[in-house]
């Protein structure tokens, strides 16, 4: 009961039944893995994503459906499949919410860096014809956030534009790195709060969004209404809620991080880039946390990226400094995995209130757990401000705990993923995640029987 014609290369339009699509919904589209099961020559799986939008049902009682709306909004759902690694179904349901199917198979690297060529290009057009840069990641930074944001920020001084890197109060993760910026005199002015990035940031001024692609998460949400000039760089698989109308995106979900997209885009952005050590060794901090020294999500262009900034000065000895620990951390760290509990190949540990360093510390525990033998999938909780608790999650790459966080309100990668749940007590965190852990896994024990 459905329509298929192929209009071009790997592309196809679809027309159903609701009954058919409600069919397929019940079914959590199955047939996903049978072409899944299908290998092209030379092994790689083939693999099928699509975007699916639905007319409200009082639109079409009214005689009003509009199909031009309805293609626009479909052609949305399959981008946004695409951007998060594709071999799934999006379906913008009737209240215009979309709902997920699939997305088992992991991301497969690039070859080519054609890309990042014409976008190093766009960026530097961009820059061009603004007055100011900004540039902001995500609230509590990481060292990726803030290494590829000074990145970002030497492109801008390449081009003679004034630049400010826009950080949050909750800088503790990367308070060491921080210090080392503000005390070169050539990088004096450029960390800014948000606060005073609202004050200076006008129509002209273009804004950069790295390491996140979501509004709620960015360090200063106010500035994406200040100005339509945005760009958007990131490595995470794409939420529903996207950062509206950027005038260019890049992400690349088979990228380590975006510490190493930055870094491919400053080879292409002009000849002869110089970085500064301290820059260099941001943006190799960056590759360095989001990879786990290298054993996570790595592949032959994240070398090529971490060889060309050792090339530029990159100091491990100042990165292996960045993430020392000191005697009280660890031995909070043993405390917290000596209260963790390992079930059905899922480990749970959580940190007492008012620990210090609970974002830091929760991730390099949850880090810790996966590494056991037995351990599929390692959560680990921590409390956060304003009734909040906070979830670091991990896998080997089996569980895709990226869906769990999703279902949770937060998001990731397939291996590594997070969330923030507000208004719930640590048990009732705990068993949020249980529940949403056990459904995806019935999900696909759904799909592997059929």
């Amino acid at each position: 009961n459905c329509f298929i014609w192929a209009y071009g290369n790997e592309k196809y339009i679809a027309c159903m039944s609701r009954d058919t699509l409600e069919y397929y919904k019940e079914d959590n589209f199955s047939f996903l893995e049978k072409i899944r099961s299908i290998h092209t020559v030379n092994r790689i799986p083939v693999t099928l994503s699509m975007g699916i939008a639905l007319f409200p049902s009082d639109v079409i009682a009214a005689g009003k459906a509009n199909f031009n709306e309805l293609a626009t909004k479909a052609r949305a759902g399959l981008d946004l499949a695409l951007g998060r690694g594709g071999d799934q179904v999006v379906v913008y349901e009737e209240d215009g919410s979309p709902h997920f199917y699939g997305g088992k198979t992991r991301c497969v690297e690039k070859n080519t860096r054609v890309r990042a060529r014409v976008v190093a290009q766009a960026i530097h057009e961009l820059i061009d014809t603004s007055d100011m840069v900004l540039v902001m990641g995500h609230e509590r930074e990481d060292y990726d956030s803030i290494g590829a944001a000074v990145g970002v920020a030497h492109m801008a001084r390449l081009a003679g534009k004034p630049v400010h890197v826009v950080v949050s109060n909750q800088t503790d993760a990367i308070r060491r790195l921080e210090d080392q910026i503000m005390d070169n005199p050539d990088f004096k002015d450029l960390l800014i709060s948000a606060e005073t990035a609202e004050n200076i940031c006008n129509s002209q001024t273009l804004l950069f969004i790295v390491d996140t692609h979501r509004p709620d998460m960015t360090v200063a949400p106010a500035l994406l209404d200040e100005t339509d000039r945005r760009v958007v760089i990131d490595h995470h698989r794409r939420s529903s809620d996207f950062i509206k109308k950027p005038l260019l995106t890049y992400t690349e979900t088979s990228s380590s991080s975006t510490s190493e997209l930055v870094t491919e885009l400053l080879q292409y952005f002009q000849e002869d880039v110089e970085l500064t050590k301290i820059e260099a060794t941001g943006l190799y901090a960056g590759i360095i946390v989001d990879t786990k020294n290298f054993a996570v999500q790595t592949g032959v262009r994240t070398f090529d990226a971490a060889s060309y900034l050792r090339r530029c000065g990159a100091d491990p000895d100042i990165v292996r400094e960045l993430f020392s620990s000191d005697f009280d951390t660890v031995k909070d760290r043993a405390l917290i995995l000596s209260g963790a509990q390992i079930s059905d190949g899922v480990a749970m540990a959580s940190c007492p209130k008012g620990q210090r360093n609970a974002t830091i510390i929760a991730a390099q525990v949850a880090d810790m757990l996966i590494n056991i033998d037995s351990v599929e999938a390692s959560f680990t909780f921590y409390y956060l401000a304003d009734d909040c608790i906070g979830v670091s999650a991990r896998s080997k790459g089996e569980i895709n705990v990226q869906l769990v966080m999703e279902a949770l309100g937060g998001g990731g990668h397939r291996t590594v993923a997070g969330a923030q749940l507000r208004g719930r007590t640590l048990v009732e965190a705990q068993g949020d995640v249980m529940a949403a852990l056990h459904e995806i896994i019935d999900k696909d024990k759904e799909i592997d029987e059929k």
